[in-house]
């Protein structure tokens, strides 16, 4: 058979098994307009499932018959439980929960069925090979194309040629007419999301004896099933199917002809489609869903803070900061710094996130580009890494007003998947391009900086300096919180439309937050550096950007002590309880999911709205 048509068969395989997922995933999305990251642990789930039956049964079909029950379950207990009070908070607090529970999940599988890559045979049936235009190909191979087809089938059927489907599309525009008319809309959204649920973990099964069993299969299918849908248009079946076979096809063909470029080219093609048809090829344009903050309870008054009060608070704080390295250890300092730049790189995420309202999956792009600049600067050129965090600053500010400049263009789901698209982006180009960056394996190795020839090695001097850096994070963050950009900032995150109708450049501060943002991202980057020693192309995951995105939403959003105390307590916590405790995901996406549920505002969010005077550096609400 000719080498092209094999690897164009191979290339649909994989497209039927994204569509797999993504039909589900583009159910919830399109059809609910909730944004889920747990759908990939669903998959991941169905596949252990799948793997227990088949030890015990001795058969695939069995697995393939009964292993989508628990994740539908799970699906429907989560939905009733969980995300039924957050449908009218909007997106942000949806994303949240659901990359929480990714930690339960992942810990939840790891402790069941271990650490160790595990295989589902294909079924007997499926075991040799058939000629196809006289060549073999697996049977099981064209078994799941025609599985695929054969569901895509159904579910068109379903969705488009039956009673429930015009119940679904009832209760999706307009909720209020359809329960007037009988409708059972949260019974049928349950269902929904448990039939999404438990497609993802039915292609989890179906994928096993191709792609195999790990810990880390959730995220491999969760991105390139987001990508699918993005690019086909959320809620489009259709969509669905053309976009799985599109990057399917983008992805086996760029392993073999493109293999330097392979990693680039469905974020490339995703890129190109967000920023040319925001809704997708087949995707309607929607009204967007409730703002973030749209049933925010109004604050109860408290009688504020005065300066001076402000400027004592401040001065205990800095005289605390100044005597601490005489009270702990040198591991306690260690980790005091490590607090200190993660909390600028959490203010960092707060001014997109808290005050202007921007979901981004990508910022830890620029976090990274700051670290990358001081040590492959050091190394290559031996600047002395103080002056390297200055440039580091620099290009990280450059990547986020180039990347900002894209992703303002468009809103919602549509600019978190385009700030992931390009952190993955940049995430291939750090994996291939070895020389520089040291590929999987990282780089690192550069020497204590040096100021006026006093060498800042140590626990102590390194304490000192990421000290340093977090009062100036805090001071610009304090700067920009009172200022008219601020004020600005705030007013697009509460109402969008309003300051475009008054005459606001809504994308250019965007473009602005965004970049301003990206710069002390850069700034925590380049301290790390210094900090760490070493860099890895793991700083730049989607993950990385998930951990951060925790620490806000730990602390409070839209505050300015709010990061740092939700840094402080994900990173001891996580500390404590890893030292404690093999559990730590579970414990700590638990912690997560509660405080989205019911601390809102977050730790130190939570404290000023009890106590009876104003807390301190607390963002003023603006009307």
């Amino acid at each position: 058979m000719d080498l092209l048509l094999s690897f164009v068969l191979n290339g649909l395989v994989y497209g039927v098994l994204l569509f797999l997922t993504a039909a589900g995933l583009s159910m919830i999305v399109g059809l609910m307009n909730v944004v889920s990251l747990v759908h990939g642990s669903f998959f991941m789930l169905g596949a252990y499932v799948g793997l227990t039956l088949y030890n015990v049964t001795g058969s695939f079909w069995w697995a393939l018959l009964l292993a989508w029950i628990p994740s539908a379950v799970a699906g429907a207990a989560i939905e009733i439980a969980c995300l039924r009070p957050l449908y009218r908070r909007g997106h942000l607090d949806q994303v949240l929960l659901t990359f929480g529970f990714t930690f339960v999940f992942s810990d939840l599988v790891q402790t069941i069925w271990g650490r160790d890559n595990h295989a589902l045979p294909p079924p007997g049936l499926f075991e040799s090979s058939v000629e196809v235009l006289g060549g073999l190909i697996p049977s099981y191979r064209l078994f799941i194309i025609g599985f695929g087809l054969l569901l895509a089938a159904a579910l068109w059927a379903l969705l488009d040629r039956s009673r429930l489907g015009a119940m679904v599309r009832a209760g999706v525009d307009d909720s209020a007419t359809a329960e007037g008319l009988g409708i059972n809309v949260s019974l049928l959204f349950t269902s929904v999301f448990a039939m999404g649920a438990g497609m993802a973990a039915l292609a989890g099964v179906v994928a096993g004896p191709v792609l195999g069993l790990s810990l880390g299969m959730d995220v491999g299918i969760l991105i390139p099933a987001f990508i699918v849908i993005v690019i086909g248009g959320m809620g489009s079946l259709r969509g669905a199917l053309v976009g799985s076979l599109l990057v399917g096809q983008a992805d086996t063909l760029g392993r073999v002809y493109l293999p330097d470029l392979q990693l680039f080219l469905i974020y490339l093609l995703m890129i190109a489609v967000l920023l040319w048809r925001p809704q997708g090829l087949f995707g309607l344009r929607k009204p967007a869903g409730a703002p973030a903050w749209v049933d925010k309870p109004a604050a109860p008054a408290r009688r504020p803070l005065g300066r001076g009060e402000r400027r004592l608070l401040g001065g205990l704080g800095a005289v605390a900061l100044l005597v601490l390295p005489a009270l702990f250890d040198n591991y306690a300092l260690a980790l005091f710094s490590e607090v200190f730049i993660f909390s600028v790189f959490a203010l960092s995420l707060d001014l997109l996130i808290g005050y202007t309202g921007l979901i981004s999956f990508g910022h830890a792009t620029f976090f990274a580009l700051g670290a990358y600049a001081v040590i492959i600067l050091n190394l290559t050129f031996g600047l002395d890494p103080l002056p390297g965090v200055l440039v580091g600053v620099l290009v990280a500010t450059l990547g986020a007003a180039v990347i900002g400049y894209f992703c303002t263009k468009v809103s919602g789901i549509a600019f978190l998947m385009l700030t992931m698209a390009f952190s993955q982006l940049l995430y291939s180009l750090a994996l291939r391009w070895r020389e520089v960056t040291g590929g999987t394996d990282g780089i690192g190795g550069i020497p204590s900086p040096e100021i006026l020839g006093w060498t800042l090695s140590g626990a102590v001097p390194t304490y000192y300096l990421t000290a340093a850096t977090l009062a100036l994070g805090f001071w610009v963050m304090r700067r920009i919180a009172g200022s008219p950009l601020g004020h600005v900032l705030v007013g697009i995150r509460e109402n969008e439309a309003r300051m475009r109708a008054i005459g606001y450049p809504v994308t250019a501060f965007k473009l602005a937050s965004f970049t301003v943002g990206g710069a002390l991202a850069g700034l925590a980057g380049g301290i790390y550096a210094i900090f760490n020693g070493f860099i890895s192309p793991d700083a730049l995951t989607w993950g990385a950007s998930g951990d951060v995105m925790i620490m806000v939403v730990l602390g409070g959003m839209g505050t300015s002590l709010g990061p740092i105390v939700g840094t402080a307590f994900f990173l001891l916590a996580k500390n404590f309880v890893s030292s404690h405790s093999e559990h730590w995901m579970l414990i700590v996406g638990l912690l997560f999911v509660a405080c989205v549920l019911f601390f809102r505002d977050g730790i130190y969010g939570s404290l000023s709205q009890l106590s009876p005077i104003r807390m301190p550096f607390r963002r003023k609400a603006v009307s």
